[in-house]
């Protein structure tokens, strides 16, 4: 095993791809025409446990990449590492798209699918689903050498009058608050926030930060604000709203249990793990980045061919298509990986 990992930096990055299948696998059922059966009601607490997926990679990326100074001559390097795999998955997709969903119509041209490739390429969510997370850490990526100056040369009382504009702005954000400052302090919400909550965490000293039952705290109780939220909203509407686990944005449940979370596996000792439990960590850590890519298309291919069956025993179900899908997206990068002209397309770093 490489020595320079850093082994609570690969657990949190598993717990993250984990928590990504989760959320994946148990929004199938988030529907209306299934709207308050059981399996909603499983569907919904399953997808709120795993609400912390993509929080924990930015906060694992915000603390490896502001710890240190980050030239600008580097920036290309990091970039050609997120984009390479990503271009060459987003083309499979398309094609695959293309292919069997009839997108373009029965009597397509080469001219429909190139214009459909550059217009899925400005908005990669018309391909699929997972792909905003890539633009989002593309945006982080690029402004890292300028946020980790600042953060290196800055106060903890500077960084934490940051964290509070942002929290204060994310929240009226999230609160649909209609006023007018949110528009010129949207700079202080978002997914920088994370970044740099990322780093934060590791440096400031408080004994609530090493309180491993202090995260388990933040995280239940994060966890129940979203199941609760979403449930009660739901109730009072009438119908399905997904206000609390909306996608990609920035919720208070799903804030509290990635902070939790994160202080819960920073403040585990790893040498008392067995050796082989840490390698076998690292390695699922490596291919997280390629996993991410690969797993829709993968959950697309078992629905289609019937193997899922969410509607009985649903988070049976739910746990068991983790697992199938973690399984299948990881032995596909690990084969790219072993042929060297597709090893810059498997996405394992």
């Amino acid at each position: 095993m490489n020595n320079k990992r850093i082994m609570w930096i690969d657990y949190l990055k598993v717990l993250a791809i984990l928590g990504v299948l989760g959320i994946h696998c148990s929004s199938i059922l988030l529907d209306n025409k299934y709207f308050f059966s059981n399996a909603w009601i499983e569907s919904v607490v399953c997808s709120s446990l795993f609400r912390f997926a993509i929080i924990l990679f930015v906060m694992a990326s915000g603390y490896l990449l502001l710890r240190k100074d980050q030239p600008i001559e580097i920036i290309p390097h990091r970039i050609r590492r997120i984009l390479v795999p990503f271009l060459f998955w987003f083309i499979i997709y398309v094609i695959i798209k293309v292919i069997f969903t009839d997108v373009l119509g029965p009597s397509w041209t080469i001219i429909n699918f190139l214009s459909y490739l550059f217009s899925g390429f400005l908005n990669p969510l018309n391909v699929s689903v997972q792909f905003w997370y890539v633009y989002m850490i593309l945006g982080l990526y690029l402004m890292s050498p300028i946020i980790s100056k600042w953060i290196q040369n800055a106060k903890v009382v500077d960084i934490e009058y940051f964290l509070l504009l942002w929290a204060l702005v994310s929240l009226l954000r999230f609160m649909n608050v209609d006023t007018i400052i949110v528009d010129y302090l949207r700079y202080f919400s978002g997914s920088i926030g994370y970044f740099v909550l990322g780093y934060y965490l590791t440096i400031k000293k408080h004994e609530l930060l090493t309180n491993k039952k202090f995260g388990i705290l933040l995280f239940i109780i994060g966890t129940l604000i979203t199941v609760c939220g979403t449930i009660i909203l739901s109730v009072i509407c009438s119908s399905q709203s997904l206000f609390f686990i909306r996608l990609g944005d920035i919720t208070p449940g799903a804030c509290l249990q990635a902070v939790g979370l994160f202080i819960l596996v920073k403040n585990i000792d790893y040498s008392l793990i067995n050796q082989k439990i840490n390698d076998f960590i690292t390695n699922i850590s490596r291919d997280s980045y390629g996993i991410y890519l690969v797993n829709i298309l993968v959950l697309n291919f078992l629905e289609k061919i019937h193997i899922l069956n969410f509607m009985k025993y649903t988070t049976l179900s739910i746990i068991c298509a983790i697992i199938i899908v973690m399984t299948i997206s990881m032995v596909i990068v690990e084969l790219f990986n072993k042929v060297p002209i597709l090893q810059p397309f498997s996405g394992r770093g």
